[in-house]
């Protein structure tokens, strides 16, 4: 009878190690698990820090390549329209220069 106690006691004990075991195991799992969820969550942030970098720098681009196209237009729309009325400008500047020029007494 003893040897049947001792052995249940030491199959409880075995069992008991056994368990402990496994538990240890799991942590061991639950950790490396959390360690390759963190690093995946890493990459992700950083490939996604990277895209939204490259998005808001080709807006920036375009935006830029449409501020000097319109830049230019403006710029080529001032020149023809000076070219078009540089009779007329001339004409205006002189009016104004004898309305300056000119006396107020007379």
């Amino acid at each position: 009878m003893q040897e049947i106690v001792t052995k249940v006691l030491e199959a409880e004990k075995a069992a008991e190690q056994r368990i402990q075991e496994a538990r240890s195991k799991a942590g061991e799992i639950r950790a490396q698990a959390d360690r390759d969820v963190q690093g995946k969550l890493e990459q992700a942030r950083e490939q996604a820090a990277r895209r939204s970098q490259e998005i808001v720098d080709k807006a920036r681009s375009q935006a830029q390549g449409e501020h000097d196209k319109a830049l230019q237009q403006t710029e080529e729309e001032n020149r023809l329209f000076f070219e078009k009325n540089e009779k007329l400008i001339d004409k205006a500047a002189e009016a104004v220069v004898q309305i300056i020029t000119a006396p107020q007494w007379s």
